[in-house]
């Protein structure tokens, strides 16, 4: 489920980069995606939990302290909440 949410996440980043029309959000969005990828990784490989959730918590803060200007970042963002609930409620089960 989350390895399925982080995939939905990463493609989304990627068509928010490709129609943003702002030059300056590009290169967050290949932050946010070389960073997402990391995640996916853990996510796949489930090893390492308490890893995975420093991961997560360092993307919600490049969320956080990052400002993207397009509308475009919406649908990332939506799914970046989907995202970090469907993390929420696994973890309530380990």
């Amino acid at each position: 489920m989350l390895a399925t949410e982080l995939a939905n996440y990463i493609l989304t980043l990627d068509d928010a980069a490709a129609h943003s029309k702002k030059m300056a959000d590009k290169p967050l969005y290949e932050k946010y995606r070389a960073h997402a990828g990391v995640i996916l990784a853990l996510a796949v490989l489930d090893n390492d939990p308490q890893r995975l959730q420093e991961e997560i918590d360092a993307h919600e803060h490049l969320w956080v302290h990052s400002w993207l200007v397009d509308d475009a970042y919406q649908k990332p963002a939506a799914a970046w909440t989907a995202l970090a609930e469907a993390w929420t409620a696994i973890k309530t089960q380990l």
